[in-house]
């Protein structure tokens, strides 16, 4: 049949001095994967769905929150499964507008506070340093006219 397919959603916002914040879920004791630890907000593609149908699916269930501007970074492969993940930019006060409904809760991190953070699943890690590095890129870009 092939790998799992997993669609997770990776929210971030930009605090007023640059710096970006990156949201994961705090998985409870009985998880199947990751227990006691941060990972991401997603889950596996089901049957027919597109990564999109299952990103929009898992983050209604786990978060009752709508992406409204999702944007698909990239794929991770891990001896799990395929990762599609999506990134949103979120407002500063994201965490009053969803109501978590999987894990013990959610935090925002730094990228400098995530590396030592120890509970970190693999592909959290992997993600968050994927999309800081990608968004470091954008804010770093110049555009050269002619």
């Amino acid at each position: 049949m092939g790998e799992r397919q997993i669609a997770v959603f990776f929210p971030y916002r930009k605090r007023k001095d640059g710096a970006h914040e990156f949201f994961l879920q705090r998985r409870d004791a009985v998880a199947p994967v990751h227990a006691n630890m941060y990972s991401l907000f997603g889950g596996g593609i089901e049957g027919i769905e597109t990564p999109v149908e299952a990103l929009k699916r898992e983050v209604w269930e786990e978060l009752r929150y709508v992406p409204s501007n999702a944007h698909y970074l990239a794929l991770c492969g891990t001896g799990y499964g395929a990762f599609f993940v999506f990134i949103e930019e979120v407002a500063s006060d994201f965490e009053l507008h969803i109501d978590i409904r999987e894990g013990v809760g959610g935090r925002f991190f730094t990228y400098d506070e995530m590396c030592d953070v120890r509970d970190i699943s693999p592909i959290a890690r992997v993600v968050t340093e994927s999309t800081y590095w990608y968004l470091s890129s954008l804010k770093d870009s110049r555009i050269v006219s002619k």
